[in-house]
């Protein structure tokens, strides 16, 4: 029982309120930015839902193939973060404006290898076990959603700038506001509105990339047009151009990646195994998937926060302060996921009906909604432990500890409650659970030990 208990230790310490009012103000332009993403994807999965279970499973497997390759840009994007804001937090300007633009160039390029490497994967996508129905009919949504993973990347790299040096809200307006025109063009290509053809499920992958197109551009000309940002780019020069920066960058960010791929890899696994159970469990598993992503995204705001407050007070060498602000940011993980808990638990019925008039979908959904019920609180934990971890860039060691949680843990205990022992959809969702719970108690204790070796080595 003793690795449990840096999850429960966190409720001991009394932490002035001043740690939780500055992670909300940051975190919540981050939730409302993270969580728009969600929507987006949720309002995909309602808007398509009513063509049909095939169609929404359909893009279930699109969506869980492509996730799980744009996270590798995503987490080596994340690596920006913590590197701007500790050069922030010394007011090294000509620092930040070299890492900004080398990780424009490496994400380019990492953007461009992701996409080829998704439509070299496409021909494969019939092996997969999955009904012939689906496969058929995910294969625009495929191709369209595919080609969104370059702008998507930029963007990403235009956010952690900005979220290094402390501004979450640009991010946050410009994520509302294409998330709104995305849902627009949804509504217009998936059902052939205002004299629009009808494109059903492609519809949706093409609503996705024209938003996606826009994130980008909108943020270049947010930072091209500001007195206060725009003096970055001053500093851009092809000179600047460094092989030790993005070494740097890659340093951080590799492991970032790696840690959300094998999550992402192991609800893809999972999501495979759901669809040998047959449509009704792969569609059902993505109603539930898209509530999770909702969740997540709101904790991962949290997280952001706290990589950002963590990382500034590591570049001042504040090692009290560190500590603080990630366990606020813990308890506030701890309180916002057991209210989802709840509400899942309760209404797991209602909300699935949103998605689908299938009554079949509907009941399999709501026994999911029960399994994810328990496992939300440490899904918290986790991606904030981790959101600590990467503002002391301490990335190394937790990439080992995800790919022991999720794929020797989650996957095994899913495939044999899910499937060798028959428990169906409900007991592949409970292997996740178990392998949340073993993150979470990793990443606290890692954040712990790492926090009190920092202050040793600067003590000494």
């Amino acid at each position: 029982m003793y690795i449990f208990v840096p999850v429960f230790k966190i409720y001991v310490m009394r932490i002035n309120s001043l740690y939780y009012k500055q992670n909300i103000n940051i975190a919540f332009p981050i939730m409302l930015s993270l969580a728009g993403q969600a929507i987006v994807q949720m309002a995909d999965n309602i808007m398509v839902g009513q063509l049909g279970a095939p169609e929404l499973a359909a893009v279930s497997l699109a969506g869980a193939i492509i996730m799980n390759t744009m996270v590798v840009g995503m987490g080596i994007a994340t690596g920006l973060t913590p590197l701007v804001g500790q050069a922030h937090a010394l007011d090294d300007k000509e620092r930040i404006a070299g890492f900004f633009q080398n990780s424009l160039l490496l994400n380019t390029t990492v953007s461009l290898v992701l996409t080829l490497f998704l439509f070299l994967l496409m021909p494969y996508l019939t092996m997969m076990g999955q009904p012939a129905e689906v496969v058929e009919l995910c294969k625009g949504y495929y191709i369209l959603t595919s080609f969104s993973v370059i702008p998507f990347i930029l963007f990403m790299t235009f956010k952690q700038y900005m979220e290094g040096v402390g501004n979450t809200k640009v991010a946050m307006v410009i994520t509302i506001s294409c998330n709104v025109l995305n849902i627009l063009l949804n509504y217009i290509f998936i059902y052939g509105k205002f004299g629009a053809p009808f494109l059903g499920v492609a519809g949706a992958g093409l609503a996705t990339l024209i938003s996606r197109l826009m994130m980008p551009v909108a943020f270049f000309l947010y930072i091209h047009r500001s007195q206060i940002y725009s003096p970055v780019f001053r500093f851009f020069r092809f000179s600047n151009t460094s092989s030790r920066k993005i070494k740097q960058l890659l340093q951080v960010g590799y492991p970032i990646a790696g840690q959300m791929v094998v999550e992402f890899l192991s609800l893809s696994l999972i999501t495979v195994m759901m669809g040998w159970l047959g449509t009704i469990a792969l569609a059902a598993n993505q109603i539930v998937m898209s509530m999770i992503s909702l969740t997540f995204m709101i904790s991962s705001g949290i997280a952001g926060a706290t990589t950002i407050l963590v990382s500034h007070e590591f570049g001042r060498g504040n090692i009290g302060k560190m500590r603080r602000y990630a366990h606020a940011s813990f308890r506030l993980a701890v309180i916002f996921m057991a209210g989802a808990a709840v509400i899942y638990a309760l209404f797991g019925a209602p909300i699935a009906s949103i998605f689908t008039p299938d009554p079949e979908v509907i009941k399999v959904a709501r026994n999911l909604f029960f399994v994810v019920a328990v496992f939300e609180i440490f899904d918290g934990l986790q991606v904030t432990a981790l959101g600590a971890l990467r503002g002391i860039t301490d990335v190394q060691r937790p990439m080992i500890y995800a790919l022991v949680s999720y794929l020797f843990v989650a996957v095994p205990l899913a495939y044999i409650a899910g499937i060798l022992l028959d428990f169906g959809a409900p007991g592949l969702l409970s292997g996740f659970c178990g392998g949340l719970m073993f993150a979470a108690t990793l990443f606290i204790r890692r954040f712990n030990k790492s926090v009190s070796n920092t202050r040793l080595r600067r003590e000494s």
